[in-house]
C-alpha cells in the first residue's frame, strides 16, 4: 500500500501516523509525495490529507522518545526538496522506535534511510543558514518588510523562528517564488505560512522614500568596500551562491 502525503511536516508526519496505524507492516507500506508522477502498477495508492491532530500526536512521540536534536533533523529533513524523504523519515521513525534508545538512531549510518535523511537534513538545515544572512527586505509604504525568496528546499519554516526572534515588532513577510507560499509576521503577533494568494506586483512596488535612500547608501557601501586587486570571484560565489543574488540589491543591474 502506497500513502501519498502533501509536501509538508504535517502531511508527512500524518502519512506516518497512518501508514503505521494501518497494520499492514512496514514492509508492505511506502510513503510518497504527490508531486510525485511514476505510479507503480497492481499497488493502491492511499491520498493522506494533512491532519493535525494526528501530526502532532507523532510530534509529541519523537520529541518523547528521539530527543530535541533527532527531532530537529527530521523536521529539516521533512523540508528537503527530495521525493523520496517520505519514505526515508517512516523508515528512520520505525528503526528509532525499535531501539532502546531513540536518541542514538541517527547514528546507525550504516542504514541507507539514516544516511539520507542525515544527508536531507544537513542540506536544507545549510541552505536555512544561509538565507538567515541572505534575505533581503524591502519597506513597502505603509511599512511592511517584503522579502522574496527562490530556495531549493522548503525552508520558510526553518527561518521563520530566526526572523520572528530578530524582528518581533515588525510586520513582514517573506515570500517563496517557486512554491506560492507566504511566511508572515504580525509585529508583536506569531508568524504562520499562507498558500494560494497571489502578489500585487504594483503594491510591492510602492517602497518607502527611506527605502529607496537606504538601497542606494547600501549599494554605495558595498562597491566602496570592494579592493578590485584582490578580488576574487570564484571564492565570492563560494561563500554567496549565484542564485541567492537575485532578490539581493547589492547585485542588481542598477548597482
Amino acid at each position: 500500500m502506497i500513502f501519498v502525503c502533501e509536501d509538508s511536516l504535517d502531511g508527512i508526519f500524518t502519512g506516518i501516523y497512518d501508514a503505521w496505524d494501518s497494520r499492514y507492516g512496514h514492509e508492505n507500506v511506502k510513503l510518497i509525495i504527490d508531486s510525485e508522477e511514476t505510479m507503480e502498477l497492481f499497488s493502491r495508492y492511499v491520498e493522506v490529507g494533512a491532519d493535525g491532530e494526528k501530526a502532532e500526536k507523532v510530534a509529541r512521540t519523537l520529541k518523547r522518545r528521539f530527543g530535541d536534536e533527532v527531532f530537529e533533523m527530521i523536521c529539516q529533513a521533512a523540508a528537503s526538496f527530495a521525493p523520496e524523504k517520505a519514505d526515508a523519515l517512516y523508515r528512520v521513525v520505525v528503526k528509532g522506535l525499535s531501539m532502546p534508545d531513540g536518541r542514538k538512531v541517527m547514528d546507525a549510518l550504516a542504514d541507507p534511510n539514516v544516511c539520507r535523511v542525515f544527508e536531507l537534513s544537513r542540506q536544507a538545515g545549510y541552505e536555512a543558514h544561509h538565507l538567515t544572512g541572505f534575505v533581503r527586505f524591502q519597506e513597502l509604504k505603509g511599512g511592511i518588510l517584503f522579502s522574496r525568496i527562490r530556495p531549493k528546499n522548503n525552508a520558510l519554516t526553518l527561518i521563520g523562528p530566526h526572523f520572528a526572534d530578530r524582528l518581533p515588532q515588525e510586520n513582514w513577510v517573506i515570500y517563496d517564488e517557486g512554491r506560492k507560499l507566504f511566511l508572515m509576521h504580525q509585529a508583536g503577533g506569531c508568524w504562520g505560512l499562507m498558500r494560494g494568494r497571489t502578489l500585487n506586483e504594483s503594491f510591492l512596488s510602492q517602497i518607502s522614500q527611506e527605502e529607496e535612500q537606504f538601497r542606494q547608501l547600501w549599494k554605495l557601501f558595498t562597491k566602496s568596500i570592494s579592493i578590485q586587486a584582490r578580488e576574487n570571484r570564484q571564492l565570492q560565489r563560494q561563500n554567496l551562491p549565484l542564485r541567492f543574488r537575485t532578490y539581493m540589491p547589492e547585485f542588481t543591474q542598477e548597482a
